[in-house]
């Protein structure tokens, strides 16, 4: 399943409303490209994957191992030491250091036989100043209002955990999803439409300043055990490329072009020049435990 998700970021199909394209894959031309993958967090250790992509014919005994490779990530127009680690047949891990704030990063990697690419972007600030409130409907909707400083051009995310200390003894703890219909609600009179997507397997909520300094979270927690229900908030603060990339994939999740076999053309994005894949960063903040 990996390979061939690695291998539909090497696909671009033509959409126009009304026609028929005949798209043979074996005949289509596509030369293997360097892709990059990896979620930057502001000071935490970064891990940058790097593999060679294939056509989706080939990908039953695709090697995307790098010949030869070269790479080199530039802080704030500084080099950066950064190790790497050779996966067998799945190309590399590349290892650097915790980023700060405001650093610009900009990765080049090159191989023998592919094109070298090129990638940039910048560390966020942290998420602004927030207060958070807690509710509960009548029909056990659970949400969270936030309110916070708007900024401009500020591109945020978050995901709800909770602890629930049960009766019987047991802890259970995960993270919320979003209440049923979610995507099709509107909020504060169409202040802003909902995304929701995924961020290492777990729901994220997506915004930008559109949501003019307040954003509600409309969640469930899919348990039934009774005890005290405790929730807290993680907080993003999102670079413009991450804030592309996360809605590109709920782009991808509801794509309206499924049924006819095509994905979404937003599903192709990328910030990685002659390449394929994504450069982003982001910074991440948590709040305290709220009580039900």
């Amino acid at each position: 399943m990996k390979h061939i998700f690695k291998s539909i970021l090497l696909l671009t199909l033509p959409l126009l409303s009304g026609c028929r394209y005949s798209f043979d894959i074996n005949d289509s031309g596509l030369e293997p490209r360097i892709c990059v993958m990896s979620y930057i967090c502001s000071g935490e250790e970064a891990g940058i994957e790097v593999y060679k992509t294939v056509p989706v014919y080939a990908t039953g005994n695709a090697d995307m191992t790098l010949v030869s490779p070269s790479y080199s990530l530039r802080c704030n127009g500084e080099e950066v030491d950064i190790s790497s680690t050779e996966v067998p047949n799945d190309g590399l891990m590349l290892n650097s250091p915790a980023f700060k704030a405001g650093d610009v990063l900009e990765l080049t990697v090159g191989a023998e036989g592919l094109e070298t690419v090129t990638a940039r972007t910048t560390v966020p600030g942290s998420f602004p100043e927030f207060t958070q409130t807690y509710g509960l409907d009548e029909d056990g909707n659970r949400s969270i209002t936030l309110r916070y400083e708007k900024e401009s051009e500020g591109y945020y995310g978050a995901n709800v955990e909770y602890r629930i200390e049960g009766e019987n003894g047991f802890v259970y703890e995960g993270f919320a999803f979003p209440i049923e219909g979610y995507a099709e609600i509107s909020i504060d009179n169409n202040a802003y439409s909902p995304v929701v997507t995924y961020i290492n397997d777990k729901h994220i909520f997506v915004w930008d300043d559109e949501a003019d300094g307040k954003y509600e979270i409309k969640f469930r927690d899919n348990t039934i055990s009774k005890g005290v229900r405790k929730y807290r908030l993680h907080l993003y603060k999102l670079s413009e490329e991450m804030y592309r990339k996360l809605n590109a994939e709920y782009d991808a999740d509801s794509n309206p072009f499924a049924g006819l076999g095509l994905s979404s053309p937003s599903f192709t994005y990328s910030n990685i020049d002659n390449g394929a894949g994504w450069f982003c960063a982001y910074s991440k903040t948590i709040s305290d435990w709220m009580i039900e």
